[in-house]
């Protein structure tokens, strides 16, 4: 298996748009163009992807309006505060009700202050992914048309051939109708491929707040490490507990969690203190009383869902690993699907000088070689997909 992962390494190689195709350098990719072969149009907009990451996000409106929500919490919470002290000032058996309900309004705004830095690097992280899956999903197509062109070539060649020897009384008008009907599902298919892809141009376009018909090309290091993601993780159980300690989402929970705390306790303890005031401000204890039990169900609540959330986490890191290694099996059988392909079209080629085979047998072949290098990038493309919301496992949620 350690030849196979070093062919692999090759395809990366050629995926990170390097200035010498490497698919066939490699022996690997030899009929796919490699990205870098690409040929750009003179009013193309080139951009890294990490150009593109920084375009998308000044371009979502949801992180300036994080942003702009923070800057009115801070005013509210310094009009609140001096509310808050307020209510101690002029009395606090009158106003023990209040003030707990000013505590709480405070605390809540400070709740989310605190996790504004959590949400803003959420909202980062899936604008990111987002516009590397428009990135893999426009890239993906390029290759399935490249592929299914070459096929209509092969299946136009197939009819001919199938009309000829109908008319020569070898071939039945079954066998004549079956061609002809393949041919036309792969030119319904090219048009759905082509309509597909201009869709995602104007999609990833749209995130990077660019007009739809501007001609956008993005390079980027499209790798996998096949093979890698055991050693790069070790134990996955102790790598999942890692992860759920830095999440962002579970830190908004536990951020929830300590405030439910803090509202309960110290509804507590306004209580206590309702207890010694004078008999007509019964309604503020009874309203003390209420929200109590209101603060101690979303207490309740609050460490419930932390709980779940973080079992949940961690079962889809777990689940996450075993796709990421059944990808990595996966390429393996690829690359020997592809090397048992070449094999065939070398013997093919043989049989062709020998006059054992004709040119459009030899052509078939050739398509099982397109198929094979297609099937291959493409498992690159949804490991590196998957890895990235492996590395940012809230987005597997």
């Amino acid at each position: 298996m350690k030849g196979i992962r070093k062919i692999a390494l090759g395809l990366v190689a050629c995926l990170a748009f390097s200035a010498v195709p490497a698919y066939a350098s490699a022996g690997v990719i030899t009929l796919l163009p490699c990205p870098s072969e690409a040929v750009v149009s003179e009013n193309a907009r080139v951009l890294t992807l990490e150009q593109a990451f920084e375009l998308a996000r000044r371009n979502n409106s949801s992180i300036d309006a994080l942003s702009d929500a923070m800057i009115f919490s801070e005013q509210q919470r310094r009009l609140l505060t001096v509310d808050y002290n307020n209510a101690w000032r002029f009395g606090m058996g009158l106003m023990d009700h209040t003030a707990a309900t000013l505590d709480r309004a405070i605390r809540s705004i400070d709740q989310a202050i605190g996790n504004a830095p959590a949400q803003t690097r959420m909202m980062e992280t899936l604008n990111d992914f987002l516009v590397l899956n428009a990135v893999y999903t426009i890239h993906g197509l390029e290759i399935d048309l490249i592929v299914l062109n070459e096929a209509i070539a092969v299946n136009t060649v197939t009819l001919r051939h199938t009309e000829l020897r109908n008319s020569l009384g070898m071939a039945s008008d079954a066998e004549v109708t079956s061609a002809r009907q393949i041919l036309e599902t792969s030119r319904a298919r090219l048009r759905s491929l082509n309509i597909g892809l201009e869709s995602q141009r104007a999609g990833l376009n749209y995130l990077l707040g660019l007009p739809a018909s501007t001609d956008v090309v993005i390079k980027h290091d499209f790798s996998i490490e096949t093979g890698d993601i055991s050693t790069r993780v070790g134990n996955i159980h102790a790598y999942a507990d890692r992860q759920a300690a830095r999440d962002p989402s579970l830190q908004i929970l536990r951020r929830q969690l300590e405030n439910a705390q803090h509202n309960y306790d110290t509804t507590q303890n306004w209580l206590q203190n309702a207890q010694q005031v004078l008999p007509t401000q019964i309604l503020n204890r009874e309203a003390n009383a209420t929200d109590r039990a209101s603060m101690l169900n979303a207490l309740n609540t609050a460490s419930r869902d932390l709980i779940d959330a973080t079992d949940n986490l961690r079962e889809n890191i777990r689940n996450t690993y075993n796709q990421l290694r059944q990808l990595e099996e996966q390429q393996e059988v690829l690359l020997i699907d592809l090397q048992s392909a070449h094999d065939l079209y070398n013997t093919m080629k043989v049989n062709l000088a020998a006059g054992m085979a004709t040119q459009h047998a030899v052509n078939d072949v050739r398509l099982l070689i397109l198929i094979a290098e297609g099937n291959i990038i493409r498992n690159a493309l949804n490991y590196q997909l998957l890895l990235f919301r492996f590395d940012s496992p809230f987005l597997l949620g």
